[in-house]
């Protein structure tokens, strides 16, 4: 084929791209005392502040909690504590950055703060042992409808098998989709069309799956297979891939090392796996699509029949989203990172230490060629 202008224009302009995207680095550059096992977090739409779930693993009297983290300067702002907290897991914030909903893992309600005042104002009953909430971003239902996987308590934790449809005016949960064991975390498409559920089932190699969901009808319409204890999953703006860790088994053994890299349409599939740390459990993407963020939790059992829990090195692998390959660099972050949100800018990354309770912040510095000629 004639090598054309337009040909070379391309080429030229893809590797820009890909040199633009090589030169990006990332550095440590703060960490946050927390409450006790910080879990989940939720940055408000201005990216001022973060809220926190302090899980409290450790059943401390008082210590169920939620951290309120000023961005700004990197420091803890307040920390909120209420009676309904009860295992708090994650936080989700409503896309007017009004109020902060907290589901509540350990029992079977949400707890509700008014982001002015960092107060409970209310709660939603009626789950069973929620773990994850997102909250439908476009059309009629924009910061109306919600949808809350139910992973189980208490005697039936790891055994739940429903998602709850939340509306959020009435605060009264007005649907239930049936789904596979053990919801462990979902997400929504970027139209709003699409609700992504990733079951953890038993945690085995294999037997963990991903379930798509119509948010027209609340119906599943596709389930995909094969995934090994998967904890989280991000999915591009564009809807064509997905992407879920296999954190692998309760136990810590086996323990998950990859990525899978799931192609959406026509019908879901798992293209390829990539090899990234220990047990990776957070995932984010980056706003402008290019880098996904994955916290590797590596904490393992150091004794036999698993005692003695462990934690290593807790890292965070970027993964190139062109090429589908982790790299440089890893960095290093305090210990058991579990979850990870990006601020909307893309310039800051914020990870969660479940053990070390802190959060981390990595920030995207200048590459060196720009430094070369500001400095």
């Amino acid at each position: 084929m004639k090598y054309t202008h337009y040909n070379y224009v391309v080429g030229f302009l893809l590797l820009s791209m890909s040199a633009h995207l090589a030169a990006e680095h990332y550095a440590v550059v703060a960490t946050m005392e927390t409450g006790v096992n910080p879990a989940g977090i939720a940055l408000t739409p201005n990216n001022h502040r973060a809220y926190v779930a302090n899980n409290n693993n450790y059943g401390i009297a008082n210590e169920d909690s939620v951290t309120v983290l000023d961005l700004k300067h990197n420091k803890p702002k307040t920390t909120i504590h209420d009676p309904s907290f009860f295992g708090p897991y994650t936080v989700t914030i409503d896309h007017k950055g009004k109020k902060a909903y907290v589901t509540n893992s350990n029992g079977t309600t949400i707890s509700i703060i008014d982001i002015k005042s960092n107060t409970v104002i209310g709660t939603i009953d009626g789950f069973n042992g929620p773990s994850g909430m997102v909250i439908k971003p476009h059309g009629e239902d924009k910061n109306k409808i919600a949808y809350v996987n139910n992973y189980g308590a208490g005697d039936d934790s790891g055994l739940g098998n429903t998602i709850s449809v939340v509306d959020l005016k009435t605060q009264t949960i007005i649907d239930t989709i049936i789904v596979d064991q053990a919801p462990a975390a979902l997400t929504i498409s970027h139209n709003g069309k699409y609700l992504y559920v990733v079951n953890y089932v038993d945690g085995n190699p294999g037997t963990g799956t991903m379930q798509v969901i119509s948010t027209e009808n609340n119906s599943v319409i596709s389930t995909t297979t094969g995934f090994s204890g998967p904890f989280d999953i991000a999915v591009k703006h564009d809807g064509k891939y997905a992407y879920v860790t296999n954190f692998g088994s309760n136990n810590f053994a086996p323990f998950g090392t990859t990525v899978s890299v799931v192609s959406l349409q026509p019908q879901p599939f798992i293209k390829k796996d990539i090899a990234v740390g220990i047990q990776p459990a957070g995932i984010a993407i980056k706003p402008d699509q290019h880098f996904a963020f994955v916290t590797n939790y590596n904490t393992l059992y150091a004794g036999v029949d698993f005692t003695n829990l462990t934690a290593g090195q807790g890292t965070v692998d970027i993964i190139d989203l062109h090429s589908n390959k982790v790299v440089a660099p890893i960095i290093a972050v305090d210990q058991s990172p579990a979850n990870i949100a990006v601020s909307s800018d893309g310039h800051r990354i914020y990870v969660t230490n479940y053990i070390s309770n802190t959060v981390t912040v990595i920030q995207k510095i200048k590459d060196e060629h720009h430094q070369h000629h500001e400095g």
